[in-house]
């Protein structure tokens, strides 16, 4: 079998170098096409935007208004602050790929990370992704879920999973 496109889903994790080494040695193998994603979560939860607090109001000491343009801005600013970071991060992946003679592309994308890379996969009609596992089982898996079971059960080709640290 032969590779002709490769998508590598890194993470800002030490198996996510792990991950763009494989992809880089496979894409050499194959003189394939790398493809790098870091996906950003866009969470909207309260303690992912760092400037909540609770407001005494006639409802309690724990209640929380709803969120207001001044929220969503704020969270607009930091998640473009995390692309910006993540995308000149993947250009260290991307310049090294290229030095070593591979065809590389590099994107930071916002999203629930599982859905972006399957999608991406899907849209550049990839023949493998290859990504990490961090090993979460049990009920850490149930609660964490797991970006690599998502991709694995919903990826339109075949995934390379680098296993992590095994809990």
């Amino acid at each position: 079998m032969s590779y002709d496109r490769i998508l590598a889903a890194i993470d800002t994790s030490r198996l996510g170098s792990i991950v763009f080494e494989h992809a880089l040695e496979t894409a050499q193998l194959h003189k394939a096409k790398l493809y790098l994603l870091h996906c950003v979560e866009t969470s909207m939860k309260r303690s992912s935007l760092l400037t909540a607090s609770p407001k005494e109001t006639s409802k309690g000491a724990n209640y929380f208004p709803p969120y207001d343009d001044a929220d969503l801005q704020f969270a607009q600013q930091k998640w473009e602050a995390q692309i910006e970071q993540a995308n000149e991060w993947l250009l260290q992946y991307y310049q090294q790929a290229t030095q070593q003679g591979v065809s590389a592309t590099c994107e930071a994308v916002f999203g629930e990370p599982g859905y972006q890379i399957c999608t991406l996969a899907n849209e550049l009609q990839v023949d493998v992704i290859a990504m990490g596992r961090q090993g979460h089982s049990g009920l850490a898996e149930l609660f964490l879920g797991s970006v690599s079971n998502y991709v694995l059960h919903h990826a339109p080709c075949s995934v390379l999973v680098v296993q992590g640290k095994v809990n």
